[in-house]
């Protein structure tokens, strides 16, 4: 008798509903909108910008040679 090999798609399906819901309820809990969510955490990265340092400028310098 052969054994039946599970069904991996199912089991993503499945695992990908569990962790999305529990993601779900923690926003929900928490009273943070996801577009809240996301906007706060590019604002801090694109408040940086750019800044040429010496460490990058020797990188650019050694692509050149």
């Amino acid at each position: 008798m052969k054994k039946q090999q599970p069904d991996l798609n199912r089991r993503s399906l499945l695992k990908a509903l569990t962790i999305g819901g529990t993601a779900t309820a923690a926003l929900a809990v928490t009273g943070v909108s996801a577009a809240q969510a996301t906007e706060s955490n590019v604002s801090t990265k694109s408040a940086d910008g750019y800044h040429e340092t010496a460490h990058i400028r020797s990188y650019y310098n050694s692509l050149r040679s």
